[in-house]
């Protein structure tokens, strides 16, 4: 036979308390981990958006270097909300890059935009002109407080500056 004195002085087992307070430390845990999972989620989407935006504007650099002849006659100038038809011929290459960057824009990027200024030649050399390339979306996820040149308090903006020589 056991002794009942045996098991007198020590405890057998776990509380109930304990397993309570041990199922809220994992539980906070979890939740813990399941908002930075979703935080990481949110940021991978904005730069994501990022990179697209800075993909579009490298190729409007790089299309406005080769086609320099159209460029320095301001073929490649336009506004926010514009749909290029500030070209002279509706069949130049111009035209053309700068329909198919505003369809680019607004097929990757949330409410796309883009903006080139007219160029500005360089005080130090008269054959180098700089084009300011504004790429414009909605960012619902960066709340940066940034100038707002794309027409709505809530858009986030990336700006790009290519310098080519004419």
């Amino acid at each position: 036979m056991l002794n009942s004195n045996l098991f007198q002085g020590r405890q057998c087992g776990s509380s109930l308390i304990e397993v309570l307070v041990t199922v809220l430390v994992v539980s906070v845990g979890l939740l813990g981990m399941a908002s930075l999972q979703l935080k990481a989620m949110t940021l991978n989407h904005t730069a994501y958006q990022r990179l697209q935006a800075v993909n579009l504007a490298y190729e409007m650099a790089d299309s406005i270097f080769v086609n320099s002849t159209e460029a320095a006659a301001g073929q490649y100038t336009l506004a926010l909300a514009d749909n290029g038809s500030n070209a002279n011929d509706n069949t130049s290459v111009a035209f053309s890059d700068v329909t198919e960057w505003i369809a680019a824009a607004t097929r990757r990027l949330p409410s796309g935009d883009i903006a080139i200024d007219a160029p500005q030649v360089m005080a130090a050399a008269a054959n180098i002109a700089v084009y300011k390339i504004t790429v414009c979306w909605l960012d619902k996820n960066a709340n940066l407080a940034l100038p707002n040149d794309c027409g709505a308090a809530d858009r986030g903006l990336f700006t790009f500056s290519a310098s080519s020589r004419l």
